[in-house]
């Protein structure tokens, strides 16, 4: 009776560690979980910053190559930017995957005005781009942590003119 009983206990203590074990885990993924996902929401920034000053780059060389007489809203380097940031994966996953459906999502978020040529010196060609990030981020922000996504992305190059 007592061997039978004695296993009835060890039966016992093995089910509540085993339950142990399960919160354990549960807490232990929560947290490993929240650090990836974390590093992945800030990876995914990095790399959205690195593609519109990318397009930033791409629009001052289209700018200095389109001709000396360019104009600060010419369509020509606007398609450029447009073209370069479809090119990378800035769109979420519901825009499409071929670029053209990606240059159409990307017309219709990203307004020409976010793009900036400054031509006041004739020696050289500043580009501005302004990618609205917090309205379309890659991944979507954990609850309570919207306020520490930024609201703009800024890409910024300048081209000399060879003289």
């Amino acid at each position: 009776m007592i061997s039978g009983g004695s296993r009835h206990g060890n039966g016992g203590v093995r089910r509540l560690q085993r339950g142990l074990a399960a919160i354990e885990f549960a807490l232990v993924f929560l947290v490993l979980f929240l650090f990836i996902y974390g590093l992945a929401t800030v990876g995914s920034v990095f790399y959205v910053q690195q593609a519109v000053s990318r397009a930033a780059e791409d629009g001052a060389r289209a700018a200095l190559l389109v001709s000396h007489d360019i104009a600060s809203n010419d369509s020509r380097v606007q398609t450029v930017i447009y073209e370069s940031l479809a090119s990378s994966l800035v769109t979420p996953a519901s825009a499409g995957t071929t670029p053209a459906s990606r240059l159409a999502w990307l017309r219709t978020k990203v307004t020409p005005a976010s793009f900036e040529v400054n031509i006041s010196n004739p020696a050289q060609v500043t580009v501005r781009v302004t990618y609205p990030y917090r309205a379309n981020p890659l991944l979507p922000p954990m609850p309570m942590t919207r306020d520490l996504i930024p609201n703009n992305l800024l890409g910024k190059a300048i081209a000399s003119r060879p003289s």
